[in-house]
């Protein structure tokens, strides 16, 4: 018998509840120190329900997983919208504030899932449609400067690192903040972009 059903219209809330709850254990235990029973416990369902619809805790993080990079690609895909300084200020709250699609859980969902993803096909195929996505999507950011498309795919690809580098410190680093990050990020685009005021920029 198949204990993972991932579609399952009537189970949808129930595994809503599921996915807060491992959400709410991992944000207190850690996912090494999480268990299906924990889950079903923050939940408050029995533990055979967590089994009907999950096989394990790893289960569940790749389905978070995966809904969070849809979150990033969907929120990125708005920079289209604006020209190059509101693209950037545009990256950088939703990178570097505190809000509903990337915040301080997300990113550690995201950092755990990636560590899974060196043993797990799975999630290292979605890691990287996830990175071909954002630099694919920050490519548009430098379209102003009537570069050619390789040119704006290779400052992509290190404004990318950027975003990488400076969310990894800020989420293991005490001493660097949100602030830190957004400032670094800035100025790399600028600089990127060749432009002269980059030292100009701020973080606020």
């Amino acid at each position: 018998m198949q204990l993972y059903k991932p579609n399952k219209p009537k189970g949808t809330k129930r595994r809503d509840s599921i996915i807060r709850g491992f959400l709410s254990s991992l944000e207190k235990n850690g996912f090494s120190k999480t268990s299906m029973t924990g889950i079903a416990q923050e939940a408050d369902i029995a533990p055979s329900h967590v089994f009907y619809y999950f096989n394990s805790k790893e289960d569940i993080l790749s389905e978070v997983f995966k809904h969070q990079c849809d979150v990033i690609i969907e929120g990125m895909a708005a920079i289209k919208q604006h020209d190059f300084a509101a693209k950037i200020n545009y990256l950088c709250d939703f990178f570097y504030t505190e809000n509903t699609s990337v915040n301080h859980l997300s990113t550690g969902v995201m950092y755990e899932a990636i560590g899974a993803s060196v043993t797990d096909p799975s999630l290292a195929a979605h890691k990287s449609e996830l990175d071909r996505c954002c630099i694919t999507l920050l490519s548009v950011v430098f379209s102003h400067n009537q570069i050619d498309e390789d040119a704006c795919m290779e400052r992509a690809e290190i404004l990318y690192a950027v975003i990488a580098g400076s969310k990894l410190n800020g989420f293991f680093r005490p001493d660097r903040d949100l602030a830190d990050g957004r400032s670094l990020f800035t100025k790399t685009a600028y600089l990127l972009a060749q432009n002269d005021n980059a030292d100009q920029i701020t973080s606020d």
